[in-house]
């Protein structure tokens, strides 16, 4: 009788022995799945981001596999595929081409599931990244200026949007000035930041922030062509331009009412300069500055100006040569009404006098000094496809 109890406990006891090594197997290889799948995750957030905030340059598919990558993913390595659409084929931003979606997916092998006769179980994950208006508007481009933003004197800069300043100096920032304001939603700065006078910076600047690349670095420069006009133009009384190639440049002056166009004019050499107690106006123009050519307006003059609201230029009011350090000079007078960027990537921007966005503005420059008030607003309704300046998010 003991003897057959003694049996019946070592076979109860095998039994439970099975099933719990069976339990533990399955633990062990469910923790495995679920800790790849997590992985996985991480891979597709990242490959998701990175391909759309690649979406204007055009390589986001390979943007996207190589974050995929970089993440432990490889695209038909180890029985992994990585899928990078735009638009994403399903979800709710299905057919939405400024959405791009990442879909990784793996073979993961088993351990113990192998003796139920499961050698691998199928992991996948998916996100989907947004390219969307930015919420900055204002960078400082120069990597080591000192000073590359100043606030000079008791003048305020408000901005409806983010301040970047990708300089690295001590200070990279200065508010020089008894009562001057910087007012922004944020203000990011890879360098420190010096106050002299009691001025207002709001909110504290985030200092030692890692440098932003160009924003409008996607843009590609309007062709130059040959010459409209072969020598400098000058206007003293009232006069209609119309898009071309200005060879030598255009300049307003005396009391001269001059409006322009639109459409999208070449400054090829010479200045861009608007004078005296002139009148500047226009409506979806955009000015492109090469070969040397500069531009200043000074004070006295109005000007109105509105840059394109759609198309390659879509926001753009001046784009002056990636390759040309021209200083460019803002000295607003009467009235100084600009709605569009003000893309000088490697020059310095001088804003004196008091300046204005009636709907929005952007300013992308190597260095900014500004000696007089401006306000820079973000309304981009009137922009087909918001603002130039895009950052990516997560979607799904």
């Amino acid at each position: 009788m003991n003897r057959g109890n003694s049996g019946q406990a070592l076979a109860v006891t095998c039994l439970a022995m099975s099933v719990l090594m069976g339990a533990t197997g399955l633990a062990v290889d469910m923790g495995y799945l679920r800790y790849t799948q997590r992985r996985m995750q991480t891979a597709a957030d990242a490959a998701a981001l990175t391909a759309a905030a690649e979406l204007n340059y055009g390589d986001y598919v390979s943007a996207g596999l190589a974050d995929a990558a970089a993440n432990g993913f490889t695209n038909g390595a180890n029985n992994v595929t990585v899928a990078v659409n735009s638009p994403p084929t399903e979800g709710a931003y299905a057919g939405q081409s400024n959405y791009a979606e990442v879909i990784v997916t793996d073979s993961v092998p088993t351990f113990f599931m192998k003796m139920l006769g499961i050698n691998s179980e199928q992991v996948s994950a998916r996100a989907v990244g947004h390219y969307n208006s930015s919420t900055n508007c204002v960078y400082a481009l120069s990597p080591n200026a000192t000073n590359a933003i100043h606030i000079n004197g008791t003048v305020s800069f408000t901005a409806q949007c983010g301040v970047v300043d990708d300089s690295n100096a001590s200070p990279a920032l200065l508010m020089d000035g008894a009562s001057g304001s910087l007012s922004a939603t944020s203000i990011a700065i890879s360098g420190s930041y010096t106050n002299n006078g009691s001025g207002l910076l709001s909110p504290t600047p985030t200092t030692s922030a890692p440098p932003q690349s160009d924003p409008l670095a996607y843009l590609s420069a309007p062709p130059v062509g040959t010459c409209t006009y072969s020598s400098a133009q000058n206007f003293n009384s009232s006069a209609s331009l119309t898009q071309g190639v200005y060879c030598g440049g255009i300049s307003v002056g005396g009391n001269a009412n001059v409006n322009f166009a639109s459409g999208t004019y070449v400054i090829n050499g010479g200045q861009l300069s608007f004078g005296g107690s002139s009148t500047i106006t226009g409506s979806n123009v955009m000015f492109y500055l090469t070969g040397g050519a500069s531009l200043s307006i000074s004070g006295g003059t109005t000007v109105t100006l509105s840059a394109p609201t759609s198309g390659t230029y879509s926001g753009i009011l001046f784009f002056q040569d990636r390759t040309d350090s021209s200083a460019a000079s803002f000295q607003g007078g009467n009235s100084m009404n600009l709605t569009g960027g003000l893309y000088f990537p490697d020059a310095a921007l001088e804003f004196k006098g008091n300046n204005s966005s009636s709907a929005y503005g952007i300013i992308v420059a190597s260095t900014l000094l500004f000696d007089g008030n401006s306000t820079i607003n973000d309304n981009y309704s009137s922009l087909s496809n918001g603002s130039p300046i895009k950052s990516a998010t997560l979607a799904e």
